[in-house]
């Protein structure tokens, strides 16, 4: 693919788009495989999603050299739209080793949203929401750029107007026992799938349940998916 840009100043000084001649970068449509998806909710609607650490992984193994950036404005990373609400402006941009070759991407706007999915105002903005929305960020702009898991979101955007998932088949598993809390929780996670490695596309149905019941949070989210990651490398 050939692009031509020409620099453009940015807020803060920064300059997004640098004078390039021929652009080249990766894509990574089809990537994903079926383990890497986890699924929440339940009912009539499903969303599907590939964890944030699953994603990095990819774009480490498969587009080595591309990182992703946070702009900033008058030196902050969350910008305010009209309405008073925020959100984030990320973009990929290669290293220096193939900054010349390759330059940065566009720009792509990404809400700091609640977990119903309602945009959050600046001045409630956490660090835990602002920390959080730069992983759903860097998920969201991997797609835009790369074609990573665009798979899954193309399907969360037919839904969400209106279309109905068919049905999926109940899967059998065999999960650790569980505990109501969170921590104790994610250590039998974590040791279940260290001993078990066999049963990691059980755990993995088994987290996704706990997460959408609000059992365990994010991190803990997190640390589970880490592990698997380690069990899945070996």
């Amino acid at each position: 693919m050939n692009l031509e840009s020409k620099a453009s100043p940015f807020h803060g000084g920064h300059f997004l788009q640098p004078l390039i001649k021929q652009m080249t970068f990766p894509n990574l449509g089809g990537v994903i495989k079926a383990k890497d998806v986890f699924e929440k909710g339940s009912g009539s609607y499903t969303a599907s999603y590939v964890a944030w650490a699953k994603t990095s992984q990819l774009l480490r193994d498969h587009a080595p050299g591309w990182y992703f950036h946070l702009a900033a404005k008058d030196g902050n990373y969350v910008w305010e739209a009209p309405d008073g609400t925020g959100y984030l402006m990320g973009y990929f941009a290669v290293d220096r080793e193939h900054r010349e070759a390759h330059g940065n991407m566009p720009l792509f706007p990404f809400p700091i949203m609640d977990n119903r999915n309602n945009p959050i105002p600046c001045e409630k903005i956490s660090a835990r929401v602002f920390t959080d929305s730069h992983r759903r960020a860097l998920c969201a702009c991997a797609a835009f750029t790369f074609g990573l898991a665009y798979e899954l979101w193309a399907k969360e955007e037919i839904e969400n107007l209106g279309a109905t998932p068919k049905a999926k088949p109940a899967i059998k598993t065999e999960p650790p026992k569980t505990s109501e809390d969170g921590e104790a929780l994610t250590k039998q996670f974590i040791a279940y799938v260290k001993k078990n490695p066999s049963k990691v596309d059980s755990v993995k149905t088994r987290l996704s349940d706990r997460y959408s019941e609000g059992k365990i949070n994010d991190k803990q989210r997190d640390l589970i998916l880490q592990a698997i990651l380690e069990v899945e490398d070996k």
